[in-house]
């Protein structure tokens, strides 16, 4: 048999006084996928982290036997030296790129590994063209949405040869034909002998790879493949909180014959800045969507689906009156363009694409007791308490003092739903709200939005998770070449 692409020989972990890693050992070998699972929080991350050399660089106490990447040890090196053996796609894209645009990312990634520069800019299009990304080179990172993000994540991390590849949550904002695009990637990687790290919560699309590994709520691992008992495995993956029974929505009363949000004919557009000459610019315009009409009813939980970076995020920063569009929204039958922006966000409530932007305060009962006082529901001296209500009620206590930076991306989604759920907005708006997430959590999540509804409050939010769509949506708007249409 081969030797290792990887080894790991009794790795436990601890940062913040807390234990994340308890005795961890695996191998893994050239032209294998593993799929890295377990609960939000239970410690994938962080030993992605740790094998890639961030931690304990970083912050945080290692012990560890070894961890060999090609028979070299490496848990010495530092993060830029481990990268030559290891790239990583984080959990959170934007985290991957130094740079202000694709082109320039791609340049800088090029640069590090020494190619010659007459050679980069052939490269840079032919890396772009085989993953159809050429239309992002040259706009910002910035301006891209998740989806568009994870996917100029993988073309900078093919632009360096290297043994190992670490994919946090790979398909995380993508559309299935995106995905399948990637899996051939993935498999083209593994027929050249590359090893590859898959960490993902949706179990359900990786039974095709060749082992499953699984941390535990007490951050051990479990190699599911020599667990003969599918009873067995099944039980300690709904522990885990990776299955749960089938997702349905109970049945509920009616949308209210009340209209809340109107389009009337709403076109959203992006514009931007291109030199023409030392003395002309010219303003260009890309339009996202043409002529959107449709109605939300109060009481609605309506899913909006479709590509990634298709105009979804965008359609939300429109009815935030945030990003220029054409037509009439109107919110209880008043323009969102003649509102005062404190009354407006007052009215509709935003969880971000990446909920980490929306944090303001140093720990999670804080936050949770600012959006208390932000909306009047309690006196700042009664918040807390109450916020410590609600962490309990939500089983999230145990994160009550920690920094909302410092929790796990699925952690930091939950954060994000609560703060803004516990406020009394007639409209919110929810980018990916289960991203992240275990299946136990994601169906909490979703159970939440369906109480709030049927309270009265009107929901739209986005999801490439049909599955969860189908369960949960009582009506579903499609964008697709740039017309919005109700496909239920």
């Amino acid at each position: 048999m081969s030797k290792p692409t990887l080894s790991v020989k009794d790795l436990s972990f601890q940062i913040g006084g807390k234990k994340r890693l308890d005795s961890v050992s695996f191998d893994l070998f050239p032209g294998e996928i593993i799929l890295l699972c377990g609960g939000s929080g239970s410690g994938k991350s962080t030993l992605a982290n740790v094998i890639n050399g961030y931690f304990p660089e970083n912050g945080g106490k290692q012990i560890v036997s070894q961890i060999k990447i090609n028979d070299e040890d490496v848990h010495h090196q530092s993060v830029v030296e481990r990268s030559r053996s290891v790239r990583t796609i984080f959990q959170h894209a934007r985290l991957s790129f130094s740079m202000k645009t694709l082109r320039e990312e791609m340049v800088f990634c090029l640069e590090n590994s020494r190619v010659d520069a007459g050679e980069m800019d052939d490269i840079i299009e032919e890396k772009a063209g085989h993953f159809n990304l050429t239309y992002l080179l040259d706009r910002s990172f910035d301006d891209l949405s998740g989806g568009e993000l994870q996917r100029a994540a993988f073309v900078c991390a093919d632009l360096v040869d290297v043994p190992l590849y670490i994919m946090d949550e790979p398909f995380a904002n993508v559309d299935e034909d995106t995905m399948q695009d990637y899996i051939r990637y993935m498999k083209e990687l593994t027929d050249k002998g590359k090893a590859i790290i898959i960490i993902d919560h949706h179990i359900k699309r990786w039974k095709w790879v060749d082992r499953w590994l699984m941390l535990d709520d007490k951050q051990q691992l479990h190699d599911l493949s020599l667990i003969d008992s599918e009873e067995r495995q099944n039980r300690l993956l709904t522990e885990a909180g990776l299955l749960v029974e089938e997702m349905s929505m109970p049945e509920r009363n009616k949308a209210s014959e009340e209209i809340l949000l109107e389009l009337d004919k709403v076109s959203i557009y992006h514009e931007k800045t291109v030199r023409k000459s030392l003395f002309r610019k010219e303003k260009q315009r890309n339009t996202l969507i043409e002529e959107a009409e449709f109605n939300l009813n109060k009481g609605s939980l309506t899913a909006l689906v479709g590509p990634s970076g298709i105009g979804k995020t965008s359609l939300f920063k429109a009815i935030l009156n945030v990003s220029p569009y054409t037509g009439e929204i109107r919110l209880n039958g008043q323009s969102v363009k003649t509102q005062k922006p404190k009354n407006l966000y007052a009215r509709i409530g935003l969880v971000f694409q990446d909920p980490s932007l929306q944090f303001v305060k140093t720990n999670v009962v804080d936050e949770l007791a600012l959006s208390l006082t932000s909306w009047e529901l309690a006196q700042e001296e009664e918040a807390k308490s109450q916020a410590e209500d609600i962490l309990d009620q939500h089983h999230f206590e145990d994160k009550a003092g920690q920094s909302p930076w410092l929790l796990s991306q699925g952690q930091q989604r939950r954060l994000a739903v609560l703060c803004m759920t516990v406020g009394e907005q007639d409209l919110l708006l929810i980018d990916e709200p289960t991203y992240g997430q275990d299946a136990r959590n994601g169906k909490k999540i979703m159970d939440t939005l369906h109480e709030l509804c049927e309270k009265g409050v009107t929901c739209l939010f986005t999801s490439h998770d049909r599955e969860l769509v189908d369960a949960y949506a009582s009506q579903i708007y499609e964008i697709k070449e740039k017309k919005v249409r109700r496909v239920r």
